[in-house]
């Protein structure tokens, strides 16, 4: 699976599309866990110190905010496009 990563972000995982050991049929929580092992610095961007999403992070399955549907529990499904975005500022 291939996560879309906008923004800031993308300098710390080197780019906008990285690949995902988590299958569908396992919860977002799971790609987040796998996302915040395998680059560290992004851990002070998406989670708290329990391993919580930050509600300033917002994360799409299928083009629906998971804050949505059932949060990190969201299961996801076969063929899912999942995109995160960090806030971002412009004018």
């Amino acid at each position: 699976m291939k996560v879309k990563i906008y923004a800031t972000l993308r300098p710390i995982v080197g780019g906008a599309n990285v690949p995902a050991e988590t299958q569908p049929g396992q919860p977002v929580q799971d790609l987040i866990d796998e996302m915040v092992g395998r680059w560290p610095d992004l851990r002070p961007e998406m989670v708290d110190d329990e391993g919580n999403l930050l509600d300033r992070i917002h994360v799409f399955v299928n083009g629906r905010r998971i804050s949505y549907l059932q949060g990190t529990d969201t299961i996801i499904p076969e063929g899912a496009n999942i995109s995160i975005f960090p806030p971002v500022g412009g004018g």
